[in-house]
């Protein structure tokens, strides 16, 4: 890679500062803002492949460095540039996010279906009655096969419209089998990246519905920056097996 730095640092986080340090040198607009080459473009004139750059541009997003919105990709520059080093680990929320269970192997089941939602579930994100949307199921058990976390996410228009990721997941499933392990962990990253802003609301109460259990059940309310509803998540977690993590870092 023509100017990379060298060291025992990962290929795709020496290209990550590579890119940022070009973008300082060549200057941007009064916005402080430098829009990237296409992906294509820069990877070749960097020599590398469209993966590793791939990458190193989602490491630069996940640290505020770079964003992407509908007319392109652009990299902060001059006065207004952020000072948050390129490297180094910055947690992000994974969804869905729910609760933690130290010292415990889980096993992780999900999938996706095309289906109605339940009247309380479709004022809330605005939906039609008996309209149809994107539901994702997840599922946390023991080795042993006992749950431990269980939760029902739903996805309102805006969702589905805004982002372009979730948006093909729906297109997918939508009058067809879901496949059976959907990989939504960087569904916040992709509203992000969308140019969404997720703020989350809980709502937590405990949960005597079963006579043999309780449960910590916890409704999860997103919306964006406008106020529009992005998704309800509720959520319920064994509290004699984990707890509940209210860190919630978003993506610049």
């Amino acid at each position: 890679m023509p100017g990379a730095p060298s060291g025992a640092v990962p290929l795709y986080m020496r290209l990550a500062e590579q890119i940022i340090k070009d973008a300082q040198r060549a200057g941007g607009e009064a916005s402080g803002l430098r829009r990237i080459p296409a992906e294509r473009v820069l990877a070749t004139s960097l020599g590398v492949t469209r993966q590793t750059l791939r990458r190193a541009l989602e490491h630069l997003r996940a640290r505020g460095l770079v964003h992407t919105d509908r007319s392109g990709t652009y990299t902060y520059t001059g006065c207004g540039a952020p000072t948050r080093p390129v490297a180094g680990p910055r947690p992000q929320p994974l969804f869905p996010v729910g609760g933690t269970f130290e010292g415990l192997a889980v096993r992780s089941r999900a999938r996706l279906s095309y289906e109605p939602v339940p009247p309380p579930v479709e004022a809330l994100l605005g939906l039609s009655p008996e309209r149809p949307t994107l539901v994702h199921r997840h599922e946390l058990t023991l080795l042993c096969g006992e749950t431990v976390q269980e939760s029902v996410s739903y996805f309102s228009p805006t969702a589905l419209a805004q982002v372009p990721r979730l948006g093909r997941r729906m297109r997918r499933v939508r009058g067809r089998a879901a496949p059976s392990e959907p990989d939504l962990r960087h569904l916040y990253l992709w509203m992000a990246e969308s140019g969404l802003h997720p703020v989350r609301r809980d709502r937590v109460r405990v949960d005597r519905s079963g006579c043999e259990r309780m449960w910590l059940a916890v409704r999860q309310f997103v919306h964006d920056q406008f106020d529009r509803p992005l998704e309800v998540t509720d959520l319920r977690i064994d509290p004699g097996r984990g707890q509940l993590d209210y860190a919630f870092a978003l993506p610049s």
